[in-house]
């Protein structure tokens, strides 16, 4: 038993050492950007497009239940040693229990969570996002609004019920095909696939997700359907080695906002102005009550419908999960928490001012 608990000594420290290195890696984002993203990255993707990219189910989902399952009985073995008064064995247990847990987060930044530090998106592209002006915001979310109340008046959101797997198909295309951050995104791996059960995953409030284990891209097919291909290509942006949430929302809202389907870019339009009128709010009540006025009536029933079906599902899970990966954000260099997926905006405004040659 000493020898077994030795060894588990040596790797508990052996797994310490790593992570520190690792740690201090974080702080030189040129080489994570370099190194890590561009050739590490693209390079250690090919593991689970091999294994996994195939399959029509998801692993990573099996990958979280039974991982959670092994933690807990290893957790519930400790608390039964201590109960039992066997201390040694308990002691053994809990190195165990703490290894797997070390092991398990070593693995997420070594397969993709090294991401959340690499160079920002706005460096990489050259946009100029700090210094910009409340009337420069209002110029762009004019444009939005404008766009958003057309193509809805084009579309009919009805006739693309039950056809996910078509925008699935068709924004993993978009995605492969798209040459706009080309210079320093991932292609070895463009897929996305739908949950065991996306009815459980809303009760979490979750329209989609990455695993970083297995490296898929899911989406929850339950939500509204014209919140499909923007979550679609939001995850796929995440599977292509971008770890910021307002980036990856700014790279959905590039590469669907000239599809030639209308569709597609409404789902982009009215994501994106969502989240401008909600930054707006916070910034000034009138004007957010101005500007949200101004959306079609259509539009609105859109954006209620949504908000319905969230409030669905509003629930304890819903808040536990939130303060959760709130934390898991913050954890992960995004000090914003959740409110970092509002900060897109800033991304939006300075990549529409530079495309008028405003910047």
């Amino acid at each position: 038993m000493k020898y077994m608990l030795r060894k588990s000594l040596i790797c508990f420290a052996i797994l310490c050492s790593i992570i520190a290195v690792i740690t201090i890696l974080e702080r030189n984002t040129v080489f994570i950007e370099h190194y890590y993203s561009r050739m590490w990255y693209p390079f250690f993707s090919y593991l689970p497009q091999a294994f996994f990219g195939y399959l029509p189910f998801s692993i990573g989902d099996l990958f979280y239940f039974f991982a959670v399952c092994f933690l807990l009985i290893l957790a519930f073995t400790v608390i039964k040693h201590l109960f039992k008064k066997t201390y040694a064995h308990a002691g053994r247990f809990l190195v165990y229990l703490i290894n797997v847990i070390l092991g398990l987060y070593l693995f997420f930044y070594i397969s993709w969570g090294m991401n959340y530090y690499r160079t920002p998106i706005a460096q990489n592209i050259g946009l100029k996002t700090d210094s910009l002006k409340l009337a420069d915001y209002l110029v762009v979310l004019e444009t939005c609004l404008d766009s958003t109340n057309f193509l809805r008046s084009q579309i009919n959101p009805n006739q693309w019920e039950h056809q996910d797997a078509k925008i699935r198909r068709e924004m993993v295309q978009l995605v492969y095909s798209d040459t706009t951050f080309q210079s320093f995104l991932s292609k070895t791996l463009v897929g996305a696939k739908g949950p065991f059960n996306s009815n459980w995953i809303s009760y979490f409030g979750v329209s989609g997700y990455f695993n970083p284990f297995t490296h898929e891209a899911h989406v929850n097919t339950a939500m509204p359907v014209f919140s499909s291909p923007f979550t679609y290509v939001h995850e796929l942006a995440h599977q292509q080695g971008v770890g910021f949430e307002d980036e990856a929302n700014f790279i959905a809202y590039v590469r669907l906002k000239n599809h030639p389907e209308l569709f597609y870019r409404y789902s982009s339009y009215l994501q994106t102005t969502s989240y401008m009128l909600q930054e707006l709010r916070g910034i000034d009540e009138k004007l957010f009550a101005t500007y949200k006025n101004r959306l079609s009536q259509f539009v609105l029933d859109d954006l209620k419908q949504e908000a319905i079906f969230w409030s669905n599902y509003t629930g304890w899970t819903n808040k536990v999960f939130g303060i959760f990966y709130n934390g898991y954000l913050k954890h992960n260099n995004q000090q914003e928490g959740l409110a970092r997926y509002d900060r897109m905006t800033r991304l939006v405004v300075a990549y529409e001012l530079k495309q008028k040659g405003c910047r």
